[in-house]
């Protein structure tokens, strides 16, 4: 077993290049043969990011605190009660952060993203 105090991490700019504000991240854990990767992420307020997906990877989102407009015009609440789930290729972005966002994210695999717009 390990513990992981998050104070004990920095924040760092995430390395997958399709975020339009500064997000930051930080990488809990890392499978460095599959590239499974398990990361907290904060988003700030503003357009989140451009739509991607990830060819490689199934996505689990688990909301902590703030809020999210999806593209369809819902307002999503990121509460622990939620998890959010994307398919390994599926579309997904262009979420726009009404109030700053906390999430944990997984990805089972690389999560090297394919940018669609």
């Amino acid at each position: 077993m390990r513990l992981v105090p998050f104070e004990d991490l920095d924040w760092e700019d995430p390395p997958r290049g399709y975020y339009l504000t500064e997000v930051k991240q930080k990488t809990l854990w890392k499978d460095e043969k599959t590239g499974a990767t398990l990361a907290l992420i904060k988003f700030p307020e503003g357009l989140a990011d451009k739509i991607h997906s990830h060819p490689e990877a199934n996505q689990i989102v688990i909301g902590l605190s703030g809020e999210m407009e999806m593209p369809d015009g819902t307002v999503a609440p990121l509460t622990p009660t939620a998890v959010y789930y994307f398919d390994k290729g599926e579309k997904h972005g262009a979420s726009k952060v009404t109030k700053e966002c906390l999430t944990l994210f997984f990805w089972d695999g690389p999560p090297d993203p394919e940018i669609i717009e």
